[in-house]
């Protein structure tokens, strides 16, 4: 909800195990009611006027394919404003889900396990940053995720780290700031082949013959055994 949901790197889909769902719910639903966008309250506008209603558009797809809406709903955008939206039981086809929905809008889906949470997690083009919360698997249950960044029991901790590359893969971009990574986007490299002797075989001349090209594959078969 920080920033009324516009941060890149915010959470937007959760996955919790059925045997902690019911608790987990409760306290978001708990912390969510308690804020309240606006003058004076927690967060401020939508700072682009078109983002409003995109936000809109997420919440009514997701109640209309069988998703429930826990805390706030459609009502809760009130233009430039939109309150806190906690949605649960989305279909993984929903654009709530499928794409960036930039609002105060959290999505809550029950998986059997982590196993299936890991699956639903990377079932997307996306790949920016995550959040794993876990007693002892944090950093196995991060390796298993395919995004550019993960905080463990920790939410966009990583991006206060100035030593850690930032960025992300697939539809999320390419390229890092930050980090000794973030340093080579500042400059270039530079391949140098340098001919010690001449070469046996002049494979990259117009002067090869079908002998040559016969030679070069018995080179080939005689270092590589195949």
């Amino acid at each position: 909800m920080t920033n009324a949901g516009q941060t890149c790197i915010g959470v937007e889909r959760v996955y919790v195990p059925d045997a902690v769902a019911d608790d987990l719910v409760a306290k978001v639903v708990a912390r969510a009611r308690g804020l309240r966008a606006g003058s004076g309250g927690d967060f401020g506008p939508m700072t682009m006027p078109a983002q409003a209603a995109v936000v809109r558009a997420h919440v009514e797809d997701a109640l209309a394919r069988g998703g429930r809406a826990v805390v706030g709903g459609a009502e809760s955008v009130q233009e430039p404003f939109v309150e806190p939206v906690v949605l649960v039981d989305v279909p993984e086809d929903g654009i709530a889900v499928t794409q960036e929905t930039f609002g105060p809008v959290l999505v809550v889906n029950r998986v059997p396990d982590v196993d299936e949470a890991v699956r639903r997690a990377n079932a997307t083009g996306y790949g920016l940053g995550a959040s794993v919360f876990s007693r002892a698997r944090g950093e196995e249950i991060a390796a298993r995720l395919r995004c550019g960044m993960v905080a463990v029991n920790g939410v966009t901790t990583f991006a206060g780290i100035p030593s850690l590359p930032f960025g992300g893969v697939g539809d999320s971009g390419f390229g890092r700031i930050h980090g000794e990574d973030g340093l080579r986007e500042f400059t270039r490299p530079q391949a140098v082949a340098r001919q010690r002797f001449p070469l046996p075989v002049p494979v990259t001349s117009f002067r090869r013959t079908s002998q040559t090209m016969k030679a070069l594959v018995g080179i080939v078969r005689l270092r590589h055994g195949r």
